[in-house]
């Protein structure tokens, strides 16, 4: 053997050597790459919001590949379009090819993937890059993987949201029932005090008395059904309410108040709690102000009755979650939310306003049937069960126009528990749930409510006999759909 064919032979080992060094590198970072997207399709599943899983994901790009930024867009649930919820918009072309072909579409320096959960197209994912993209199918693989847990994870959050409105509604129910038993105690011994007839102990004791009577009607049942409300009355007798500890804080209160009625459909209790939370922590916020001048105007703007309270203090968002009737804002805000409406709080160095939005609705065109509510002349609770949460917006919109209440469950087994720990008027459920057939659903429910319905569409319909709620609904099927179950349910 000469010497060249012993270099050959070292060179092709060397040039070998090299490549499976290359190679086995290669694998290893495509490895770590697909557990790192693994492990990060995980971690979302834990996060608040669309923003935050955004963050999530921007944070880890550096261990993807050569990406630069992430966004994700919704499908609308109404015009089926693409609405930006969270990231950089950027150019729509690749994500709206991915979204109407519901596969894989990509550019150099763009990826767009379907988001899909429980089998329903949620969105897209866009990833960009600041070089040429050139993903690795075990890659693309593992990304198609991240964004349907992104879907997940908006699922979930979604559901955390109305299992936080149903605690929500429960907590004010209770401080409702707490204030009025605890008002009701103490009256008695107040107009006995007031019956001797001493002339400033009975001046106080008036004022005393009209406090309690206001505490008492926010427990009252009559406060809590769904009715036309005059905002404007409300807050002017809340007002007078504050009258009294707004003179012994030294507080100015400043009215500017809409002449005539602006008519919105409300518990009144709940909304009228939750304007009173306002005023009380905009009272507080005054305390150690220099300043102590508390406005409150209305307004009436495009259907929309708009309240504000402004004040020259800081606010702190949060602050006050108890005393003086306050349940602070984040309670505030829930029942204006849950009403329809908006509250936004906005702060400065020279103060703070609340802005409360609401829709404006008819009260001349209620007649003797609660306002607002047709079908069923008393509000239902009904528990809706559907994989698809997309698919009952509509008639969750439309139960709640009329004055209704109902609860989104997404798997037989999550219908089942919320049927154990709350009462519910109805339970309509779909055959095609991800965990429990109809018959197994219908059979556990049966303990816990009396009419059990099923949700049917065109082409699975319900069985004959079945109290039914189509989807899409129709407007009279509903009001007749709502009848069967009041009756059901007496």
């Amino acid at each position: 053997m000469n010497s060249t064919t012993v270099a050959t032979a070292v060179v092709s080992i060397v040039a070998a050597s090299l490549v499976w060094w290359r190679r086995v590198r290669r694998l290893t970072r495509l490895r770590q790459t697909v557990a790192h997207i693994n492990a990060l399709s995980e971690e979302i599943l834990s996060a608040h919001s669309a923003p935050e899983i955004v963050d999530q994901i921007a944070k880890a790009l550096p261990e993807l590949p050569p990406l630069a930024s992430a966004s994700i867009l919704l499908t609308d649930p109404e015009s089926s379009e693409l609405v930006l919820a969270a990231g950089p918009a950027g150019g729509r072309d690749v994500a709206l090819r991915c979204h109407r072909s519901r596969a894989v579409a990509s550019t150099d320096q763009e990826i767009c993937l379907p988001m899909s959960a429980l089998g329903s197209h949620a969105g897209v994912l866009r990833l960009s890059a600041l070089e040429p993209l050139r993903p690795q199918e075990d890659e693309i693989g593992a990304l198609r993987h991240l964004a349907n847990q992104v879907a997940i994870a908006l699922r979930l959050l979604d559901q955390r949201s109305l299992r936080e409105q149903i605690l929500r509604s429960e907590k004010v129910g209770a401080a409702g029932q707490l204030i009025s038993s605890i008002a009701a105690e103490l009256k008695p011994p107040l107009e006995r005090i007031a019956a001797t007839g001493l002339e400033s102990v009975a001046r106080d004791t008036e004022i005393a008395l009209r406090t309690l009577d206001r505490l008492i009607s926010f427990g009252r049942p009559d406060q809590t059904r769904i009715q036309p409300v005059d905002i404007n009355l409300s807050l002017r007798e809340l007002m007078d309410f504050r009258a009294q500890p707004c003179r012994l804080h030294h507080i100015s209160p400043e009215c500017n108040l809409l002449d005539g009625e602006l008519f919105v459909l409300a518990s009144r209790g709940q909304i009228e709690m939750a304007l009173l939370s306002l005023l009380v922590h905009a009272e507080q916020s005054l305390q150690h102000s220099v300043s102590k001048v508390l406005s409150v105007s209305s307004q009436e703007r495009a259907g929309r009755a708009l309240l504000s309270i402004s004040f020259p203090a800081v606010s702190v968002e949060g602050q006050s979650e108890s005393g003086g009737g306050s349940w602070g804002l984040a309670v505030a805000r829930g029942i204006i939310e849950n009403h329809g409406g908006e509250l936004q709080v906005a702060t400065s160095p020279a103060g703070s306003r609340f802005d409360v939005d609401l829709p404006l609705t008819d009260a001349r065109a209620a007649g003797d049937r609660p306002p607002g509510r047709q079908g069923a002349a008393r509000p239902l609770t009904i528990l809706l069960a559907h994989p698809d949460a997309d698919a009952l917006r509509p008639v969750l919109h439309m139960l709640s126009a009329r004055g209704h209440r109902a609860v989104l469950a997404l798997s037989g087994g999550e219908a089942v528990h919320f049927a154990s720990r709350l009462r519910f008027d109805a339970v309509f459920a779909s055959r095609d749930l991800p965990d429990l057939d109809w018959n197994s659903v219908s059979e556990r429910l049966r303990e816990h409510t009396a009419c059990i319905g099923q949700l049917a569409t065109p082409s699975d319909p319900a069985k004959p006999g079945t109290v039914t709620l189509h989807l899409p609904p129709e407007e009279g099927a509903l009001d007749r759909m709502l009848l069967d179950v009041e009756r059901t349910a007496q």
